[in-house]
């Protein structure tokens, strides 16, 4: 089934689910299907595309972590896969 997802900044490499996804459902990014792989809640981040660890996570066009193992595209991003250096 496919999900609305909202991307806001041509930099993003994650992207903000619109309704909760199931493993195997997608959602269309420049014209292009994303599967996703695991389950994700509404409103959480799924990866565009693969991010290598230590790569920056970038959402709305501003870097919000970087991933502390590689991450695959369709991928739930949030805290088990990303840090954050700010505030250390």
């Amino acid at each position: 089934m496919e999900k609305r997802l909202l991307v806001i900044n041509a930099k993003d490499n994650v992207g903000v689910l619109l309704e909760s996804a199931r493993k195997g459902d997608t959602c269309m990014y420049e014209g292009a299907p994303i599967q996703i792989i695991e389950p994700i809640d509404f409103a959480h981040k799924v990866a565009l595309a693969d991010i290598a660890t230590e790569e920056n996570i970038v959402k709305y066009g501003e870097n919000i972590g970087y991933a502390l193992v590689d991450i695959k595209k369709g991928q739930w991003v949030h805290n088990h896969n990303m840090g954050c250096r700010r505030g250390k």
